[in-house]
């Protein structure tokens, strides 16, 4: 069990009533900005406050902050609706599939939140899509924002860091609806105790989910194996279907409501919260070229599973970023033998694949020749697969940040 710290500071309406609060993860009782990076941040809030069994106010809303990873792997939509605001912080840019991802959200009855920078860079073309808008009266002029308020009647503008009674007036007479700072109360950091699921289970259910999408059976044998996990999904069954007048006890029952599509999104959430992303995504990146790379290559070999090769090279550096001995790892995992053989020893046809995958990355050609005569494979087309998981990699990585 670990203890998970965040800040919290309410969000008042005109009437000085509580609209909701601003949820920011901390690594202790002083409220100090974490050393860890927002995509784990994000998900360490999202699995303490939301998936622990924790009982929150379902009259208030919770904004935390999503990155571009956190929003176009459908993270969000593993939470209730009416409860979480999306805020989109300012390194998200305004791509075409980000856009797209957003009005998803607000399609799904999200509501979505943005500070005062969105009117002069490449959101103002995409201001529809805010609900909110946060404006800073320690750094900017609330004065110089009516113009704007009146420009936008159905969006709300949030006035920060209020500090006294004569701010919040101001500010309310200018136009603002929402208002945060010391003047109402100051931030409090709290705390929640919360059960992470090991690794090892979170791997073996991507491992079922993705082979056997269809045997609900396996998935929630898998899934019951750790208690952890099972009370996770169990908890957001339950939290997604509040309209329901039996609560939902029964794993197969939790797994069946959630569907595939939620299942993935939760168990992603979770490797999130698990895993530090900002010590291992130069890692991530090399294991997600290998499992494209072997993926593609797979059909040129005669009776390899494409999703099986894919899986021993997306698996090929866990030891590395798990810092933990591939024998201790793989002996875990449910993997086919020879896919557990490949990471251990590189032998068999998937050992080869893989090997023959290190020697492109290291650019030793004379063993490429070899691994490729070997293996009857056409060394020309081999490394125009790499090449070509190589793009493919790289574009993923510039556009969600991996």
């Amino acid at each position: 069990m670990s203890e998970i710290f965040f800040s919290c500071q309410p969000i008042f309406d005109d009437k000085q009533n509580q609209w909701g609060s601003d949820l920011l993860f901390r690594e202790g009782l002083q409220n100090k900005f974490p050393s860890i990076d927002e995509d784990t941040a994000t998900s360490r809030i999202l699995s303490a406050n939301f998936l622990s069994g924790k009982e929150l106010d379902d009259d208030l809303r919770y904004v935390v902050s999503f990155s571009e990873t956190a929003l176009l792997d459908e993270i969000p939509f593993s939470i209730p609706v009416a409860r979480l605001v999306l805020y989109i912080t300012e390194t998200c840019k305004a791509t075409p599939v980000l856009i797209k991802q957003l009005e998803a959200y607000r399609k799904a009855g999200f509501t979505i939140q943005g500070d005062s920078t969105v009117f002069s860079n490449r959101w103002q073309r995409h201001l529809h899509l805010f609900d909110v808008i946060t404006v800073s009266m320690a750094k900017e002029d609330p004065m110089n924002w009516v113009s704007t308020m009146s420009d936008y009647p159905d969006t709300r503008f949030l006035a920060k860091k209020v500090e006294k009674k004569d701010e919040f007036m101001l500010a309310k007479q200018l136009g603002f609806s929402l208002f945060q700072g010391y003047f109402f109360e100051q931030p409090q950091v709290k705390s929640h105790n919360d059960v992470a699921p090991s690794v090892i289970s979170l791997l073996d259910a991507c491992i079922v989910i993705n082979r056997s999408p269809h045997d609900i059976d396996e998935i929630t044998d898998v899934i019951s194996r750790d208690v952890s996990l099972l009370y996770k999904v169990v908890t957001s069954a339950n939290i997604l279907a509040k309209s329901k007048k039996k609560p939902i006890t029964n794993p197969k029952q939790a797994v069946v409501y959630l569907g595939l599509e939620s299942l993935r999104r939760l168990i992603s959430l979770l490797i999130m919260s698990n895993m530090n992303h900002q010590e291992c995504s130069h890692l991530q990146t090399s294991a997600i070229l290998r499992a494209i790379f072997m993926q593609q290559t797979a059909p040129m070999i005669k009776g390899m599973d494409p999703d099986e090769a894919f899986l021993v090279g997306a698996f090929s550096l866990l030891d590395a970023m798990l810092a933990a001995p591939m024998e201790d790892l793989v002996g875990k995992l449910d993997l086919d033998q020879e896919a557990k053989n490949a990471l251990l020893s590189q032998s068999g046809r998937y050992g080869e694949l893989l090997m023959l995958c290190k020697h492109i990355e290291h650019a030793n050609w004379e063993w490429v020749g070899s691994v490729c005569e070997k293996m009857t494979l056409k060394e020309r087309a081999v490394l125009k697969a790499f090449d070509k998981a190589r793009f493919q990699t790289q574009t993923l990585a510039a556009t969600m940040q991996v």
